[in-house]
């Protein structure tokens, strides 16, 4: 929803597809609440094809602010520091001042209902409780046993929850969810998706960890050599560091899979690459290498997950 065009999000999505991509992430509150509509659109007559996953417990603001979205996205796109302020502004707005949110089977059917209309369809794949935290109050027995009902009559396909690791390992481990979907930054991994727990699918992969990553190849041209002479890749190229996150995610997790959040056609292609990469029976050795040189100079040991 980051595209102000509708025809470039419909592009955006056309070309996930025919890259192979076959599994699609929203949440009611995604795009202000307009991008299940959005996903339902394409969703039409690929339904059979794809996956859908959705979430519920964050409700997106007035209507009126999900139709005014375009023309601010498009101001943003024509002057990105006026887009860098508003974030900025957000996140000093946003700090410590959310108050206790409730998830209970009410919200979640509620919820549910009125993302089938908006997908247009009448099941979703993967129902999530959308990232509670250590403060939010949580009716984990009301909302199993909706979840195992909605699954049993065929209009959610497995449930889990979705969100920061420590909240979400810690509920996962009392309501025995079928799915786990959490933040799983390489300087920061989960442990909570280890041998014996829920699939995990990870988020947050690629965007900070690569920061910090370019910043210290950038500043360390010895570094930079180790590193690509180790994995076999020129870490001199901007994309190189961003493939082996992925890489390195795919390869440490394979019982699970990653999210990929990307606003450029380009970078589809690239990705799905790297997840074949990733996929190579035996395992990924420039991935294995990518995570040593990791450990090395930042002193971190990420969590491979059986």
């Amino acid at each position: 929803m980051q595209h102000p065009s509708r025809r470039r999000r419909q592009a955006l999505l056309g070309e996930a597809f025919e890259q192979g991509i076959r599994h699609f992430d929203v949440a009611r509150m995604y795009g202000l609440g307009a991008t299940e509509a959005e996903l339902g659109r394409f969703a039409k007559g690929r339904r059979g094809e794809i996956a859908i996953a959705t979430k519920f417990g964050i409700e997106p603001p007035s209507p009126l602010l999900a139709r005014a979205q375009a023309p601010v996205r498009l101001a943003f796109e024509k002057a990105p520091a006026l887009k860098d302020f508003v974030k900025r502004a957000a996140s000093r707005g946003e700090e410590g001042s959310r108050e206790p949110r409730r998830y209970d089977a009410e919200l979640a059917l509620r919820s549910l209902e009125t993302s089938l209309r908006a997908l247009g369809t009448d099941y979703v794949d993967c129902f999530f409780v959308h990232d509670p935290g250590p403060a939010d109050r949580v009716d984990l027995d009301g909302i199993r046993a909706c979840c195992e009902e909605l699954v049993a009559v065929g209009k959610v396909r497995a449930w889990g929850i979705s969100g920061e690791p420590d909240p979400c390992a810690g509920l996962a481990a009392a309501a025995e969810p079928a799915l786990l979907q959490v933040r799983d930054e390489l300087f920061a991994s989960v442990t909570s998706a280890s041998s014996g727990g829920p699939p995990a699918i990870g988020f947050g992969i690629i965007a900070a960890p690569l920061a910090r990553i370019e910043a210290h190849l950038r500043e360390n041209p010895g570094a930079r050599r180790r590193w690509s002479e180790a994995t076999g890749l020129d870490l001199g190229d901007p994309g190189a560091a961003a493939a082996l996150l992925l890489r390195e995610a795919l390869d440490r997790n394979r019982r699970g899979g990653v999210l990929l959040a990307t606003t450029k056609p380009s970078h589809l292609a690239a990705a799905v690459a790297a997840a074949q990469m990733a996929d190579a029976a035996g395992g990924d050795p420039a991935a294995t290498a990518f995570r040593e040189c990791v450990a090395e100079d930042f002193r971190v040991v990420p969590t491979v997950h059986a």
